[in-house]
């Protein structure tokens, strides 16, 4: 049985991860694989930090990066040490020394990917990143093969665990947004700096690789109009459950005439749709697709095992590529390019709250002029589900609601965008 000699960058909660998760397959591997794995080094920052880690018998612990790169008899690198400008001089220097790569890093893939494809195309060795969006979700094997032959239309993701979390807390708790973050890092649920995950820019950088695989398409950030959930209220998740909607930080990317629109920020979910239960840390996935029409992947979105297994999944397939001698195909050959467009910008339906301890009736008589598909009144708050308006119609209506001295929030309605076909 042919040996398979692994190197591993980083062991944080994902590389411990991946260390637990080999030795506890090693047997099952053995007995499906004509192959087994090997953990021969494994690279950290701080070599004090580790000296406990129960690692393998005979895996050398080491602080230089070097070590792993360019050992000769490494042959796949797992990367899991995060991070973008040093994890790419790791990635490319093990590719140029013919190692596969396996990688959890959708940061670098949004940012770098295309950069590296190309270098582990060129060099003909495997990079699978399985792990990047959504955990234990495999989704993106789910577009690259079993829907391959379809032809999908849109996506819709909860795709950040931490902002789904502290929606959740917030509207079954009425726990203001700062509280519930607070408990979200008590609980090891949110960074000490979560400023990606609350700002949508996780959910964007996921959004980037999901897009390439599902339409082709490779965005950048600039393309994505995103926002976080910083300014959400209770009131405002208050307001969207009496109206039938649940609020929660989504990523869409919709085709249409050969235009890719997009958007990353929270938007009122009609609760008789699945991805309106997803709740706390759990993802999802939403696809809607020409033959299977709409199916969604649900799963833990991130974690040490839930991660860990979308690692070994990808060193299972790069594992049999090796023995076969078939290492560089593309993890994503699809490429089919549109024109990026903002969500933001086509006709849409609005859930408009204002808050107050005390609304005046001359201002809900204002309000009430405008033509709103339904309304309802709390003890501190307005709210309103406008009809599809334009992005115009909607600056103007809340022009209108500023000047009148309030300070109108507002979401979209998810399944409201208006494309011409």
């Amino acid at each position: 049985m042919e040996t398979i000699t692994i190197g591993l960058l980083g062991l944080g909660t994902v590389g411990q991860g991946v260390v637990t998760l080999l030795q506890k397959q090693a047997a099952k591997i053995s007995r499906t694989q004509n192959f087994r794995f090997k953990l021969k080094r494994v690279a950290v920052r701080n070599l004090a930090h580790h000296q406990t880690a129960e690692l393998p018998v005979g895996t050398i612990l080491t602080d230089k990066i070097t070590d792993v790169t360019d050992d000769p008899e490494i042959q796949i690198v797992v990367e899991a040490m995060g991070g973008v400008d040093v994890a790419k001089v790791a990635i490319c220097q093990a590719i140029l020394n013919k190692k596969s790569i396996i990688s959890a890093n959708k940061d670098l893939l949004a940012t770098a990917g295309e950069e590296i494809l190309q270098l582990a195309k060129t060099v003909g060795v495997d990079f699978f990143y399985e792990a990047s969006v959504a955990g234990g979700i495999p989704i993106l094997r789910v577009l690259s093969s079993s829907l391959e032959t379809d032809q999908i239309t849109q996506i819709t993701g909860i795709i950040n665990g931490t902002a789904n979390y502290v929606l959740t807390a917030m509207e079954r708790e009425q726990q203001a947004y700062v509280t519930a973050l607070k408990n979200a890092q008590k609980l090891g649920y949110a960074e000490l700096n979560p400023t990606n995950d609350v700002q949508g820019i996780d959910a964007t950088y996921k959004l980037i690789i999901l897009s390439r695989f599902a339409f082709g398409q490779s965005l950048a950030l600039t393309d994505i109009p995103h926002q976080g959930i910083t300014t959400i209220s209770p009131a405002q998740l208050a307001s969207a459950n009496r109206l039938g909607l649940k609020i929660k930080l989504l990523a869409v990317a919709k085709e249409v005439n050969q235009q890719l629109f997009s958007f990353v920020g929270p938007a009122a979910i009609p609760a008789t749709e699945p991805l309106a239960h997803v709740n706390g840390v759990q993802n999802a996935i939403a696809i809607q697709s020409n033959a299977l029409g709409e199916t969604t992947y649900t799963g833990p979105g991130a974690g040490a095992h839930p991660t860990a297994n979308s690692i070994l999944s990808d060193l299972l397939v790069t594992g049999n590529n090796i023995v076969k001698g078939i290492c560089g195909h593309e993890f994503n050959r699809y490429r089919k390019p549109s024109a990026a467009q903002s969500l933001t910008t086509v006709p849409q339906q609005y859930l408009i709250t204002i808050e107050d301890t005390k609304i005046e009736p001359s201002v809900l008589a204002n309000l009430c002029q405008f033509t709103w598909q339904q309304q309802v009144t709390g003890e501190h708050y307005w709210s309103g589900l406008t009809p599809v308006i334009s992005a115009t119609t909607l600056t103007t209506l809340l022009d209108s609601l500023k000047h009148q001295g309030q300070q109108p929030h507002y979401v979209p309605l998810s399944n409201s965008w208006q494309m011409a076909s």
